[in-house]
C-alpha cells in the first residue's frame, strides 16, 4: 500500500530560512511516519516561479501533487498544512484542492492547521513558551499576519485564552482589516505599564514580514513604532518553524488525521 504525506505550505524563497523552518518540518515527519513518503507543494505561485528561476527546482502546487498521487496509485494520502490557520489561503489552495480529489483518492485526509480552534490555543501556547524565552518584566508581543479581506477570529480567540491565563502576552496582526490590529496591543501595553518588550513573529518563516513590517528600521515597522511609543524593544528574527516544540504541533496534528 503506498501511503504520502503532502507538507503544504504557503512557501519561501530564501533557501536558508527554508533549511531552517519548512525542510525540518519534512525531517521530523519522515522521521516519524517512516511507512509514508513525504512530499511537499507550495499554495504561492509566485514563490513557486522564483524558486524555478533562482534554483532551478520545481515545487508543485498541490492540485499536481495529488494528480501525481492518483496517477501512482496511492492508496492513502493527508494533506498536513503548515499555514497556521484556516484563512483564506487555506480554504482557496488547500481545502478546495482537497475536496476535488477526496473522491479519487481512497483514502485522503486533511489536516487541520495548528491553530484552527479553542483546543489548540493551550497547545500552541504552550510551545510559544517553551520556544520562546520571555525575559522577567518583558512583554511578549506577537505578531501575526492576519486575513486580508475578512476577519480571522483564531487571534482574538488565542488573545482571549491567554488573557484567560493572566499571561504578559499580546497578540496582533499585519493586515489592517483585521483584529486584533496594532493599535489594539499598543493600548494593551500601555494599559500594563510595562516599558519592556520581546516583540517575536507568530509566523512560521522569518521572511520579509519579519525583516520589514516587525524588525526593520522604517518608522512604520512595529519595533520603530514601539521604541517611538517609549518602550525598550528586543526583537526575536525567528520563525516559529525553528522552533522543536512548535515543529511538534504539525506532528501532532498528522498523527490525529491519521488516527
Amino acid at each position: 500500500m503506498r501511503q504520502a504525506i503532502v507538507l503544504t505550505s504557503f512557501g519561501v524563497a530564501d533557501a536558508a530560512e527554508r533549511a531552517r523552518t519548512i525542510d525540518c518540518i519534512a525531517l521530523d515527519l519522515r522521521a516519524k511516519f517512516k511507512d509514508y513518503d513525504v512530499l511537499e507543494a507550495y499554495t504561492s505561485a509566485f514563490l513557486r516561479k522564483k524558486i524555478r528561476a533562482q534554483e532551478g527546482r520545481e515545487i508543485p502546487a498541490l492540485p499536481d501533487v495529488l494528480e501525481r498521487l492518483v496517477q501512482d496509485a496511492y492508496t492513502r494520502a493527508l494533506i498536513l498544512p503548515t499555514h497556521l490557520t484556516p484563512g483564506e489561503e487555506y480554504e482557496a489552495k488547500i481545502r478546495a484542492p482537497y475536496e476535488a480529489y477526496r473522491d479519487r483518492l481512497a483514502d485522503l485526509r486533511l489536516a487541520a492547521p495548528v491553530l484552527a480552534g479553542a483546543k489548540d490555543d493551550p497547545r500552541v501556547l504552550t510551545a510559544l513558551l517553551m520556544d520562546l524565552h520571555v525575559r522577567p518584566g518583558e512583554q511578549l508581543v506577537l505578531m501575526g499576519h492576519g486575513s486580508p479581506h475578512r476577519h480571522n477570529p483564531v487571534y482574538d480567540a488565542l488573545q482571549a485564552h491567554i488573557d484567560s491565563e493572566g499571561l504578559p502576552i499580546h497578540v496582533g496582526v499585519l493586515e489592517p482589516s483585521d483584529t486584533p490590529r496594532f493599535d489594539d496591543v499598543l493600548a494593551r501595553l500601555r494599559a500594563s505599564a510595562a516599558s519592556e518588550v520581546l516583540l517575536a513573529p507568530l509566523l512560521l518563516t522569518g521572511g520579509r514580514h519579519v525583516r520589514q513590517d516587525l524588525a526593520g528600521e522604517q518608522p512604520d515597522s512595529w519595533a520603530s513604532r514601539l521604541r517611538a511609543a517609549g518602550f525598550s524593544v528586543r526583537v526575536s528574527m525567528h520563525g516559529l518553524g525553528e522552533y522543536p516544540a512548535f515543529r511538534a504541533l504539525y506532528l501532532a496534528k498528522a498523527a490525529e488525521a491519521l488516527a
